[in-house]
């Protein structure tokens, strides 16, 4: 056993710098503190089961665990187009087409559509947003019987005349398409379901952000509450792209 005093003992933790010792690091602590990224989460509807509420849930911890800062905003409207434009904050009191998204009033990073009956995961929110690109969309199957998506690479109008519904790639299809990263390709049209638009996309809109069909001369009406916003997106030279490694389910409420 030593021999060494006790009062050297003392005296040496009493000149101990303290400020040398590392202090221990914390789940999920960097070194710098990150700014919170804001995710403004859009939902129309007014039904919404248990699966959902069971991935909203793991959603919502999730997001505040990894620093994300969620905000919901959830409207409800029998006419499924100004449902939309109230998830966006419009004013549709007021026809005004120079209002912006939340009437500019919210800053945020990412703005998400959520379909109540796509079944999620947050795997599949942070594949959404760590893509580089303005807009991406998942892919998600409509009908396990027949694996229709939710996605039109290139809308056929003589289908839609022919058959009343879109020309959506099969699951198959998707698999064989040629994609950049080997997991995104380009689309017209996608289902907005699950789909991720950077801060200042849905601004470069003019208002009403939904509404039936373009006002540009289609040949056709197309009375879909996701088509017209997918045709404006165009125009304006932005990209839809969906990312092929986000593969999930549709489940009818």
């Amino acid at each position: 056993m030593s021999n060494q005093n006790i009062d050297d003992i003392d005296e040496s933790l009493t000149n101990t710098n303290l400020d040398t010792f590392d202090k221990p690091a914390l789940p999920n602590q960097t070194t710098q503190t990150e700014k919170q990224k804001v995710v403004i989460f859009c939902v129309p509807g007014k039904q919404f089961n248990s699966r959902f509420l069971l991935n909203w849930s793991e959603l919502l911890l999730k997001c505040l665990l990894n620093n994300y800062r969620p905000i919901l905003c959830q409207e409800n409207d029998r006419n499924i187009f100004i449902q939309r434009n109230k998830c966006l904050g419009g004013n549709i009191l007021e026809d005004n087409t120079d209002q912006a998204p939340f009437q500019g009033q919210v800053e945020y990073d990412y703005l998400i559509w959520v379909d109540p009956n796509v079944l999620f995961t947050y795997d599949d929110l942070t594949k959404l947003l760590n893509s580089k690109y303005d807009v991406t969309s998942g892919v998600y199957i409509f009908n396990t019987q027949n694996n229709v998506t939710n996605v039109v690479q290139k809308f056929d109008y003589k289908f839609y005349k022919k058959n009343g519904t879109f020309n959506f790639l099969v699951h198959d299809e998707v698999v064989k398409l040629d994609k950049t990263d080997n997991r995104y390709f380009e689309a017209e049209f996608v289902d907005l379901g699950w789909v991720c638009m950077k801060k200042g996309v849905a601004e470069k809109i003019k208002y009403p952000w939904f509404e039936p069909h373009t006002k540009e001369g289609e040949s056709v009406n197309l009375f879909t509450d996701s088509y017209s916003y997918c045709k404006k997106l165009k125009n304006k030279g932005i990209k839809i792209m969906v990312d092929s490694n986000i593969k999930m389910n549709y489940s009818e409420l």
